[in-house]
């Protein structure tokens, strides 16, 4: 899968585009999670992501955790 698949997949799911890269980071890892895409894939995905600046929180609020 492509990064523009990526976004596709995630404005099919959410009903609009990625806010950011670090948006796209969330949705891959909440879907390796749930078993949607597999390692190797997230790993393709992860590397890509970060390359281009995306990084993880240092926590999630609780609102944050009822969005996954």
């Amino acid at each position: 899968m492509s990064l523009q698949n990526l976004i596709n997949t995630f404005d099919q799911e959410k009903g609009r585009k990625p806010a950011s890269a670090d948006e796209l980071l969330d949705f891959i890892q909440v879907n390796y999670l749930q078993g949607s895409i597999s390692l190797n894939e997230y790993q393709i995905y992860f590397k890509e992501l970060h390359s281009q600046g995306a990084k993880k929180p240092e926590y999630f609020t609780r609102e944050e955790m009822k969005a996954f």
